[in-house]
C-alpha cells in the first residue's frame, strides 16, 4: 500500500481550571517490528513523552485488562498488549496492539499498530473499525489532559503552600519583631529609670561629698589649733 495520510482531526478543547489540550489523530503506514504497516497517530502537542508513557500501559490495562510489555527483540521502546477485545474494532475476536511514544517538539506522539485477523485498522481497510480506533485514541488524550490538569493542580498547590509558609514565616518575623519593640521598649524604660535613679544618687553623692569636703576642712582647724 502507497503511504496513505488520512486524516480525521478531532480538537478536544478541555477547559479544567484554564487548562487546554488539543489532540489530532491521522492515519499513516509506520515501520514497526512486523514491517511496514498501518497505523493511527495520536498527536499531543502538550503532553511531556514521560506522561503519556506512563499513563499509557496503565490506561490499557484498566480500560482493556490487559498487559503491556516491549515487544521483544526491538529496541525502539515499541511496546506490545497482545489478545484482547477492543470494542468495536476487534468485533468479538481479538486483537495484537502494537505502540510507541516518542518526544515531537514540546509535546509527543504516540503511534499505534492494531493489527486485526483482516489487517491493521485503517480507513482502507474498514472506516467503521478505524473511527472507533480513532475514539478510543481520543478517550486516551482526554484522560492525558485530565491528568495534565491534575498536576497542574498539584503545581498550584505546592505553590500555594510555599506561598502560605512565607506568609507564615512574615507573620512569625513580624511577631517577633513586635515582641522586640516590646522588651527594647521595657528596657528603654527600665534605663530611664535607672537614668533617674542615678541622677539622684549623683546629687546625693555630691552632698555627701561637700559634706565631707566641710568635715576635712574642720578637722584640719582642730588641727591648727593645737
Amino acid at each position: 500500500m502507497k503511504d496513505l495520510i488520512y486524516s480525521l482531526t478531532f480538537i478536544a478543547l478541555l477547559v479544567f481550571a484554564g487548562a487546554r489540550l488539543t489532540a489530532q489523530v491521522t492515519s499513516q503506514e509506520q515501520m514497526m517490528s512486523r514491517g511496514n504497516n498501518d497505523a493511527l497517530i495520536l498527536e499531543l502537542p502538550s503532553a511531556e513523552e514521560k506522561l503519556v508513557s506512563d499513563l499509557w500501559q496503565d490506561w490499557l490495562k484498566d480500560n482493556y485488562r490487559v498487559k503491556t510489555s516491549k515487544t521483544k527483540k526491538v529496541r525502539n521502546g515499541e511496546l506490545s498488549s497482545l489478545n484482547f477485545s477492543l470494542p468495536g474494532v476487534s468485533a468479538g475476536g481479538k486483537v495484537d496492539l502494537y505502540s510507541t511514544v516518542k518526544e515531537v517538539g514540546n509535546g509527543s506522539e504516540l503511534t499505534v499498530w492494531i493489527a486485526t485477523p483482516d489487517g491493521y485498522v485503517s480507513p482502507d481497510l474498514n472506516q467503521g473499525q478505524y473511527l472507533e480506533a480513532e475514539k478510543m485514541l481520543m478517550r486516551f488524550a482526554l484522560e492525558v489532559s485530565k491528568e495534565q490538569v491534575k498536576q497542574d493542580v498539584d503545581s498550584e498547590e505546592d505553590k500555594l503552600k510555599e506561598l502560605e509558609k512565607d506568609l507564615d514565616r512574615l507573620r512569625r518575623d513580624k511577631e517577633r519583631a513586635e515582641k522586640d519593640i516590646v522588651d527594647a521598649q521595657k528596657r528603654i524604660a527600665e534605663l530611664e529609670a535607672d537614668i533617674q535613679r542615678n541622677i539622684v544618687d549623683q546629687e546625693t553623692k555630691q552632698q555627701q561629698i561637700e559634706d565631707q569636703v566641710r568635715r576635712v576642712e574642720e578637722t584640719r582647724r582642730k588641727l591648727e589649733d593645737y
